[in-house]
Formats: structure tokens, sequence, C-alpha cells
């Protein structure tokens, strides 16, 4: 099912094109461990936000999170109510309408990342009334939840071949092999699903030392070391597939949907739609292993 239009994906990840290659970056620098700078520490502990893992859980949870960023539980609900009584052709008009009020939602948030641009913002934050301090700590919450889960998420595809929901829910039916993949791309899953928490302290207790050594072994391996040269190329066809439309979109419409996005491409040589058709190709491989093979 496609969710948005192309135009709006396009100005989606243009937003977001620069939060990627910065934090892409970042993890590079640190020899390819999933290393967020320490803002992101400090952002999760004092938004209260230690919880984001469990949105792993049900892969619909990270897309309603970023619904919820911009509209109240009793909007949603309305709109709900409102959805139910449309006939297929309005609730896609409904859905175009709402693409064109949200289009610029991708703009709505910019990450500080130098100590000026956060200053500017504690500063824009203090000017606030209490309830606009209300609105945006309820807005960042929701959209910084909504990021690192589909940051990870993507992640975990690229490494993987796999979504991280995926793999959760595999640890959660016993694939011990799956749990420690899933928390080689997000350590904090240790700590914020009960599963997790739970299955790693009993093997302590009970000295399954098997498991405890197997699940070290993946947190101190670099994620993705080595594996994937256009990772920023690769996030964007996350997005898209997320949005669905990277199964109907032309090799061409991609490529040039991504150099009008701002994703340099002639960086990594990938100018042209043959080459562009093949890192699509290795994309879907990733996924068609770890759809068709039992994790390794």
């Amino acid at each position: 099912m496609q969710f948005i239009d192309q135009a709006s994906a396009v100005r989606f990840i243009r937003a977001m094109a620069p939060d990627w290659a910065w934090l892409l970056q970042h993890i590079e620098s640190e020899d390819g461990y999933v290393r967020f700078p320490p803002m992101f520490s400090r952002w999760i502990t004092g938004l209260k936000i230690e919880n984001y893992p469990e949105l792993y859980q049900n892969e619909a949870s990270i897309g309603k999170m970023m619904i919820r960023a911009f509209l109240s539980v009793d909007e949603i609900k309305q709109l709900d109510s409102e959805l139910v009584s449309l006939s297929p052709e309005g609730r896609a008009e409904f859905v175009q309408d709402a693409i064109n009020d949200l289009k610029f939602a991708g703009e709505a948030f910019e990450l500080p990342k130098t100590p000026g641009e956060q200053k500017r913002a504690e500063e824009v934050f203090n000017a606030m009334s209490l309830e606009e301090k209300k609105k945006s700590t309820e807005f960042t919450q929701c959209f910084m939840m909504a990021f690192l889960a589909s940051f990870h998420q993507s992640l975990s595809v690229m490494v993987h071949g796999e979504r991280l929901t995926s793999l959760v829910a595999q640890a959660k039916s016993g694939n011990d092999k799956a749990f420690g993949k899933a928390v080689q791309i997000d350590k904090r899953i240790l700590f914020a699903i009960p599963y997790f928490k739970q299955r790693f302290a009993d093997a302590h207790t009970e000295g399954d030392h098997k498991f405890t050594e197997d699940v070290g072994a993946h947190l101190q391996r670099p994620p993705y070391k080595g594996k994937i040269r256009h990772k920023a190329l690769y996030l964007a066809f996350a997005f898209l597939d997320q949005a669905g439309l990277l199964a109907t979109m032309k090799h061409r419409e991609i490529l040039d949907l991504c150099n009008e996005a701002g994703i340099d491409p002639h960086a990594n040589r990938i100018d042209d739609v043959k080459n562009l058709s093949k890192r699509l190709a290795e994309y879907r491989a990733f996924q068609r292993r770890g759809l068709a093979l039992s994790t390794p």
C-alpha cells in the first residue's frame, strides 16, 4: 500500500538527509559501532523516552508514534471514526488531503547538532509559555521515539537483511540468534523490552554461558563495519519501502528523487540508472535473505 505520494517523499527525505548523513558520519567515525552523539543520551533521559525500543514489538507502532507527534490521541480517534464511515474513494481523498496538510512535516523538527544550535533551541524553548512547552515536549518525545526506532529499523535491514521488528519477534519466540542480532543493532533493547531483560537475567542466573557469551560477542561486534558502502542510499530505500513507494517507482524516478533530496550519488559512483539498479538489487537481496533464511 502506498502511504504517501512521491512529492511528499522527496520533501521528507530532503529534510532528513542531513540528519542521516550526520548520524552515519558519526557512527562511521566510531569504526562501525552504533554510537550516537552524547546529546542523544541526554535527550533520551531528559525526555524520559528510554522505553522507545518497545516500539520494535509492533511495526505499526513506529508509524503511529510519528503520527502521534502531530496529532493528539483524541484527534487520531476522530480520524479513525471518520475513515470508517467513508467510502474507499473517500478514504483515498482523505489520505491525500492529510498528506498535503503534513507535506512539510519533515521540516517541523531539526536536530540541533552543534553547541550553538543546542543553545538556540534551549533559548527558544525557555521563551515559550507553559502550554507551548508542554506541546513542544510531547511533540519532541513522540518524534524522537519514532525517529530512533525508524533509524535502527533501517540499520537492521542494512546489516542483517531483516527489520529489527522481525528480529525482536523471532527472539521472543525463542530464537536466541535473533536475540543477539537485535541487541547488536540497538543495545537499549536489552533493558527496555521485558522479555529481553528477563531472558538475559535468567541466563546469568542459570549459568547459560553459551547464551551470555554469544550476546556479549554481538554487543562488542561492530554492526556494519565494511558491509555497506551506500548507507545513506539504503536509508532512502528503506524509507521509500516503508512508505509503499519503492516497488512501484521506476529506477530513474528513484535516482532523480535521491538527487533532488540531496543524497549525493556521485560520491559512490551511482550517478546513473544502471548503478542505482545494482544497489537496489543488493538491497532487495538483503531483504530476501532475511525472509528466506533462518538467521545465521
